[in-house]
């Protein structure tokens, strides 16, 4: 008895869905890989603290626009801001407004500002991985303070699998405990003119 010829046609068709499926269900793209377990070093919790530069300057178009009045005023407030945490370094982007918004802090602690450079700016998802690495190893059981820009403080928080809004509006403070065991805690505040929780 010869097989019907239509049967043949939906189980090689039935088969070729099946192994497509498979195929695209095992496919990933880098905006699909999963968030990396982050843990601070065994016995330790490493806080991060990630906020925005504090205002930049519209009416300076060209170069490296400073800090507004308002901004230089957020500046000025950061170090009671943080005044609760024992902070142990401060990064922030090679950007005039950026270091002008970590200066005070700075210089209430006594502490060098580490600087990033432009280039490395330009790959936001890069340098969130990269500096995360490096707090986790370099600063366990410390605070270190990351001053971003709008692109890398989202890729950031998108890393620590933060939820809701991520600290991009001038005067917002995420701060980010990384424990040795569990997920990290976030904590959002603002700082300056409107103090509370965001």
């Amino acid at each position: 008895m010869e097989p019907v010829r239509g049967c043949e046609v939906v189980s090689k068709m039935a088969l070729f869905c099946f192994v497509l499926g498979l195929l695209v269900s095992c496919a990933t793209t880098p905006n699909d890989e999963p968030i990396p377990n982050i843990q601070s070093k065994p016995g330790t919790k490493t806080t991060i603290v990630l906020l925005r530069h504090g205002g930049r300057d519209p009416n300076v178009s060209a170069g490296d626009p400073p800090l507004t009045r308002r901004g230089r005023e957020r500046a000025a407030a950061l170090p009671a801001a943080l005044a609760n945490l024992k902070v142990s370094a401060i990064y922030c982007s090679n950007i005039l407004r950026n270091i002008q918004t970590a200066q005070p802090l700075a210089d209430q602690l006594g502490l060098k500002i580490n600087t990033i450079s432009n280039r490395r700016l330009l790959n936001a998802e890069g340098l969130a991985k990269e500096l995360l690495d490096e707090f986790i190893n370099k600063y366990a059981d410390g605070v270190v303070v990351w001053i971003g820009n709008r692109r890398n403080l989202q890729a950031f928080y998108k890393l620590v699998d933060g939820t809701g809004n991520p600290p991009t509006e001038y005067g917002q403070i995420c701060i980010v405990t990384i424990p040795d065991i569990g997920p990290p805690r976030i904590k959002k505040i603002t700082y300056g003119e409107d103090v509370g929780m965001y």
